[in-house]
């Protein structure tokens, strides 16, 4: 049925790799022939944006005297999605690839940053050729980016690049904020769509729906990632973690002070400040699990885990205040609310 919705040009289809869908090559079966796009290839692929980082070397080498001193080495990096990225790293002695972390992949691109980065469009199927001769950095990396470019240097291949139309130069400490805004802000819009829901159910509904979503969004692989950076790299890129507090700890805090309040505005519970509840019961919520699993004494918690935690979390919170609806006046009402007391809870 693919092969048929592909002949026929239906939208989503590939072209055909042959004209009458055989492979032409002994040993090859036609059906293989017939599953290649245009290119050449068993799956296409989109054209991606790559991060080229132009730099200087970390360890003094020979061929660093005939080189510009910001332009010694070059490499690429690709994000691949919110928590993850690719390198490919021309060593001298082997071609490194890798998935790297978030905070592994900021630790290459403040060495992009010491020289410059370039974010460069990747060319399918390409202009390059695979007769270039010496096959050092700046050629591996014009030939990834599917360059034809006849150049030797990083140096040479920044010049070439930067001429592009689409090149677009990355100030580090800018792209990382806006970054980190973007994924925030997404993460905490899903942990928090249900909240308009929950206006007209129990307190006790209302908390669980948002701790559940809350915790989902803290312990994702994107929410620990963001976090992590937080901590690891506030002192050199301070606006990139404002934006993680801003967006995601203080924008949950805040959608729990809300929840507070309205139950409150229903004579539902009392408490003198809603702000400092809301701030103690994610404090609650969180817990040291992200540094348990960040330092890998435990593994990622599953939902039913996640579950049990909220649930724990709000009981003691509304154990804590003084509940007003539905409870015995003589047992409830006339009794002082415990104190809600969480360790950190200020921090």
């Amino acid at each position: 049925m693919l092969n048929l919705l592909r002949r026929a040009g239906v939208p989503g289809g590939i072209p055909r790799g042959t004209t009458d869908g055989r492979s032409h090559v002994c040993g090859v079966p036609d059906e293989l022939a017939i599953e290649i796009d245009s290119d050449g290839s068993p799956v296409s692929f989109p054209a991606a944006d790559w991060f080229v980082c132009f730099v200087p070397g970390l360890q003094k080498q020979w061929w660093h005297r005939f080189a510009a001193a910001k332009y010694q080495h070059v490499f690429v990096m690709r994000r691949v999605d919110d928590s993850s990225w690719i390198l490919v790293e021309p060593w001298w002695t082997r071609m490194l690839v890798n998935v790297l972390t978030l905070d592994e992949a900021v630790k290459f691109l403040r060495w992009g940053a010491s020289g410059k980065i370039l974010q460069i469009r990747e060319a399918i199927p390409g202009s390059g050729n695979q007769a270039r001769g010496w096959s050092n950095c700046a050629v591996l990396t014009a030939f990834l980016l599917g360059r034809a470019y006849w150049t030797w240097t990083p140096h040479g291949l920044h010049r070439r690049l930067s001429t592009e139309p689409g090149a677009r130069p990355i100030d580090l400490a800018q792209w990382l904020a806006e970054h980190v805004r973007a994924v925030a802000t997404r993460n905490s819009d899903q942990a928090l769509a249900e909240l308009d829901a929950t206006a007209d159910t129990s307190l006790r509904s209302a908390l669980l729906q948002l701790g559940n979503g809350i915790m989902t969004a803290l312990l994702s692989r994107s929410g620990l990632a963001l976090y992590k950076l937080a901590i690891s790299e506030s002192g050199r890129f301070e606006a990139a973690a404002n934006a993680y507090w801003e967006f995601a700890p203080k924008r949950a805090i805040e959608a729990v002070r809300k929840v507070l309040e309205q139950a409150q505005s229903r004579v539902e519970i009392h408490v003198e400040d809603p702000a400092a509840v809301a701030r103690q019961f994610f404090a609650m919520l969180r817990g040291d699990i992200h540094l348990e699993i960040l330092f890998g004494s435990r593994g990622y918690p599953s939902a039913t885990e996640i579950h049990l935690r909220v649930t724990s979390a709000v009981d003691v919170l509304l154990n804590g205040a003084r509940l007003l609806a539905h409870a015995p006046t003589c047992q409830t009402a006339d009794v002082a609310p415990p104190p809600i007391a969480v360790a950190g809870a200020a921090q």
